[in-house]
């Protein structure tokens, strides 16, 4: 790698890592899903909110981070950062659907930052930084059924593969999620 290179990915892990706030780490993983009522009802939440990354899952060492070196050449050693980052959502969404469509169902999600650009999330104070996500598209579930409307409650998620060695800026990210709902 050169040395522009390494110097910011370095800034960059370095900024992520010296602004994350504390208190952000409450934040719940997303607002409560109400089931639905309605046959084929899709009920996702409004605002998805992914708990914010930790430092010790950006960093290679773990929780073990050493803030000392034990000889000069430690100096010129790049660090080692996991560049990417894994967020499972097995709960996004719900459906009532009737029971015989549930083994046919089958779920699409489409992420677009606020610049445009699909499948990634843009940061929220410069929309030209923006992180690259993969979307894989979890099971389907059956969670109930109801003999007297022969409906059954399904629900489904995703799980996103975030690449941070894209990322320009630290703060916040966010985008715009569809989510679609198909018979096969």
């Amino acid at each position: 790698m050169s040395q522009n290179k390494i110097i910011s990915c370095l800034s960059t892990s370095i900024a992520i890592l010296a602004l994350s706030q504390p208190c952000t780490l409450a934040q719940t993983l997303f607002v409560e899903t109400f089931a639905p009522t309605q046959i084929n009802q899709l009920s996702i939440p409004q605002k998805l909110i992914i708990p914010p990354i930790a430092q010790t899952e950006i960093s290679a060492a773990g929780s073990a981070i050493s803030d000392s070196v034990k000889n000069q050449q430690d100096l010129l050693t790049p660090p080692s950062f996991h560049a990417v980052i894994t967020r499972e959502l097995p709960k996004l969404w719900q459906m009532r659907v009737p029971i015989e469509q549930v083994g046919f169902l089958y779920a699409t999600y489409e992420l677009r930052a606020e610049n445009g650009r699909n499948n990634a999330v843009s940061n929220e104070n410069a929309s030209s930084s923006t992180v690259q996500v993969v979307i894989e598209p979890l099971p389907i579930i059956e969670i109930s059924r109801d003999r007297n409307t022969n409906t059954a409650l399904v629900q489904g998620g995703m799980r996103l593969r975030m690449d941070l060695s894209t990322a320009q800026l630290a703060g916040g990210y966010s985008g715009e999620m569809t989510v679609t709902v198909n018979r096969r």
